[in-house]
Parts: structure tokens; sequence; C-alpha cells
């Protein structure tokens, strides 16, 4: 069994691009969902629509629906920890908040971001948990699984006293704050934290006149500035984006960077992709990439390989406005 995350904003061509077409409208049918354009909001809608208007689920239906799910222990975790809202959708409509339920005879590219890990639950854990919910107050302590959670966030309650729950609330991960976009492929990405590093730097180009008789210091007859050129280090983990680092998130942001140093061919025409560098919404430099260099270190992950990375990207500025002392002076902070 697999449940594939969603969120308000996936769009139908979002599902089509990243697990195929077929794949889609099998699961669109198994949740109830119609071919529309806003699948995201659609599924949210339909979620809403169960919570106001189905019952309670009893003790023994949630004990039922716990006995479904025990080949898996994150989708076990994930369902014992449900609130109210969250056993009304999976009793209704066979989903989690913010996850569809996958059909068995669809099979997911390993790409793909799903709970569902194949590993069963352990027989102390199934125990606690099914005292837990047939005995009165009918809940259970997240502490019962009494180990770090790589759970998605939105299938989660969290309690702030005992940090219990989900980890990546306790702490901020800037995500929209610091953002890279390719001209040649239209999008952008998101870096889930601040750089460690930023360089940046202009310069002025002189010339000498020559040697003239009876100057103690020669002319220096101005040529160019620049080009800016603009250096960030950025310290990264791959269980940032999701809290598991099977994701693939990580390298997709390591490759997006690494591809702005190629050209796209189109016959003839050699297309040279420019990047931009937003903060917080603000332009921080725009022109083109000159180098991205992944270094990898830490501990092995489950996949067999290193789990923290340094990414350390060159950018030289292509200006989209005419620069002179007038302009350069009156920026601001971030540009």
């Amino acid at each position: 069994m697999q449940f594939l995350g969603i969120n308000n904003n996936t769009k139908l061509s979002d599902l089509i691009q990243s697990i195929g077409r077929t794949s889609t409208a099998s699961l669109l049918s198994a949740n109830g969902l119609s071919w529309t354009p806003n699948v995201g909001s659609a599924f949210e809608a339909k979620c809403e629509s169960i919570v106001d208007s189905a019952p309670e689920v009893t003790p023994q239906r949630k004990s039922a629906l716990l006995n479904g799910v025990t080949t898996d222990s994150d989708i076990f975790e994930t369902v014992a920890l449900l609130g109210e809202a969250g056993w009304k959708i999976l009793s209704e409509l066979g989903a989690l908040p913010g996850s569809l339920r996958v059909p068995d005879a669809v099979k997911l590219p390993d790409s793909v971001n799903v709970l569902g890990n194949g590993q069963h639950v352990a027989t102390n854990i199934y125990n606690k948990v099914m005292n837990s919910i047939t005995t009165a107050p009918h809940q259970v302590d997240p502490s019962v699984f009494n180990e770090y959670s790589t759970l998605n966030i939105n299938t989660r309650e969290y309690n702030v006293q005992t940090g219990s729950g989900d980890p990546f609330i306790a702490f901020k991960i800037p995500w929209g704050d610091l953002t890279i976009y390719s001209s040649i492929a239209d999008d952008s990405m998101d870096f889930p934290v601040y750089p460690d590093e930023l360089q940046d730097g202009v310069k002025a180009n002189y010339t000498t006149m020559p040697d003239l008789l009876y100057q103690y210091e020669p002319w220096q007859l101005y040529q160019s500035s620049g080009p800016r050129e603009l250096s960030l280090t950025f310290h990264m983990h791959r269980d940032m984006w999701t809290g598991d680092h099977r994701d693939g998130k990580c390298n997709q942001l390591i490759r997006f960077c690494e591809a702005n140093c190629y050209p796209e061919y189109n016959g003839s025409a050699v297309n040279i992709a420019t990047v931009t560098i937003y903060v917080k919404g603000e332009t921080l430099i725009s022109g083109v990439m000159t180098s991205a260099t992944p270094e990898w270190g830490g501990p092995i992950g489950l996949d067999g390989f290193y789990l923290e990375c340094t990414l350390k990207i060159s950018i030289t500025e292509v200006s989209e406005q005419p620069l002179n002392y007038s302009t350069v002076r009156g920026k601001g902070l971030i540009g």
C-alpha cells in the first residue's frame, strides 16, 4: 500500500509529469476525483466535505483501519497519529489528509515521494497502539514510536510542548525566501537554507598612459567596470525537504544548478541560460552560471549515499540596466 502526497496547489499537469497519464487516471479514479486541472484544490474540497458531514469514527473502526496498514510502518504511524478529521477522511475515502491512495496496480517511479515503506510494524509498537485506541481516551501518544519520524508534515499533528510529531515544525526552513530561476527551463527551485557564505564583488579595469617625462605617477585611463561576480555556498542535508532523504529533492536542486552551466542546442542555435537569484522576492543577481560544485560528506543514508552536501555556485552578472556611478550607489541592500 502507498499514499502519494499532494497539496492545495497540485495541478493535473504536475501529476502527469511525475507519474504519467495512465497512472494519474487510475489515481484519480481510486480517490473519487474527476479529471480536473486543479487536482489539489478539488481533493481538499472533497476532504472538507467529508469532515463536515461524516460521523465520528468509532474505536472499533479505527482498530480495523489500523489492522489494514500493518505491512507499512510509516503508514501505520501516520494513521495512528491522525486527528479526528483525518480518521473521517481515511474511513470514508480511503485516503489521508494531503495524500492520495495509490491503487495496488499502479507502480510509481522511485523518484516520487510516497508513504509506504514495505516494513512491517514491530509487535511491541502494534500492541501499544492498539491498546491506546481501544481504551479511553482512545488516543495514541506519539512517544510510543520513540524514534525520529520521516512522515510528511501535512499528515501529522505536532505537540509543541512535548516536541513529538513532525520535527520540521520545531524550526524554520526558509522555503520561498531564496529562489533560483532559469530562463531556459522557465522554472525555479527553492533552497532549503540561506548560504553559509556569500562573496560579492565588482572591479574596475584601468590601463596606464605610456611613460611621460617628468611624471611621478602614471596616468590611469579607464577601460571598463565589472563584471560583477557572486559566489554562494549552501550547506544542506538531504533530509531537509521532506524528512526522507530518499525523496530525490536535493538531487533535483543540484542537477538544476549544474544544468544551467550548459547550453541548450536548437539546430544551429546555442541558447544560454540566464539565471536569477531572488531573496525574499528581490533580485540578488541575474547573469550566467559559471560553476556549480557539490561537495559530499557526512554519514551514509539508507540509499547508500552521503547525506550532507555543500553546494557552491558562482554567477557572473549580466546587468538588466545600464550601470554607472549613480545607479550602483542608489541600489538597495539586496542586489
